[in-house]
């Protein structure tokens, strides 16, 4: 199967590559974001930011916030005048299918819809995905632009693999903290988190909290992600994602709960009391 094609940089084009990052243990996320200017006889120039890290940050809300800071930086005029000589396009590259999959709904849907999905759950990263769609529409005033998926540091692409050094860095000196970072807490099985592992039956289960997150836009709504510890459930062991607004949850403890019925946005939707962890 041919692999996905090589990027080269067009005549007046200002093209840029953007690189989410997160290291963990403490997990700390980190930008890349590298301009490359091509001038009308095929000459490139480059431009890097030097973009200190956000403590507690996922790789998604990294993603995202690497492609708001390329847009808000072009827009604020914040390149060396030459980067823009001439320029009528804008190609913004990100190896984050979360960002080129989700960037339509965001612009067109989820506004209409309040900040939530089709199954009715919120949105996540509402914030940053509204931040965004303002920095997007205010470049497309002047140039033509368009986001769109690229290989990422596994590429041979000098400037994704500049990119991706730039949100290494980022990351390993984090001292930026998003308005609403996420707790996370060792857990205590060896399976991996994977969303939709444990199915909404509206049954009772005894699970450990192992990370929160607020909900931007939605007040008292979290995100907790969370493994099962009643050992006569099918779901023993596993670690999902539910919301809830019962202000009693707290990361590393443990809890009698009542969950949901709906897969589409599960949910702990009453909480009986703590347990002993």
């Amino acid at each position: 199967m041919a692999g996905p094609p090589q990027i080269t940089p067009d005549e007046n084009t200002l093209t840029v590559f953007t690189d989410g990052s997160s290291l963990p243990a403490p997990r700390r996320g980190g930008i890349g974001v590298h301009f490359v200017h091509t001038d009308s006889i095929g000459n490139e120039s480059y431009h890097s930011l030097d973009e200190s890290g956000y403590a507690g940050a996922t790789n998604n809300q990294m993603e995202l916030k690497a492609v708001i800071t390329a847009l808000t930086t072009i827009n604020s005029g914040r390149l060396p005048n030459e980067m823009f000589e001439g320029i009528t396009k804008i190609d913004i590259y990100t190896d984050s299918q979360y960002v080129t999959n989700n960037l339509g709904a965001a612009i067109y849907q989820w506004p209409g819809n309040g900040w939530h999905t089709r199954d009715g759950a919120p949105v996540l990263n509402a914030d940053l995905w509204k931040e965004l769609v303002k920095e997007y529409k205010k470049a497309r005033r002047t140039y033509h632009v368009e986001v769109s998926w690229g290989k990422g540091h596994s590429s041979s692409n000098v400037h994704n693999k500049t990119a991706d050094k730039l949100a290494k860095q980022s990351a390993r000196k984090a001292t930026r903290i998003l308005d609403r970072a996420a707790v996370v807490r060792r857990k205590k099985t060896r399976h991996v988190t994977k969303p939709g592992s444990v199915e909404m039956l509206g049954q009772r289960l005894t699970i450990r909290i192992v990370g929160a997150e607020p909900v931007p836009l939605k007040p008292h709504l979290s995100r907790y992600r969370y493994e099962v510890m009643s050992r006569a459930s099918p779901f023993f062991g596993l670690i999902d994602f539910a919301f809830s607004t019962d202000p009693m949850l707290r990361p590393h403890h443990t809890y009698h709960v009542r969950m949901g019925k709906d897969q589409g946005y599960p949910q702990i939707v009453r909480v009986f009391g703590e347990r002993e962890g």
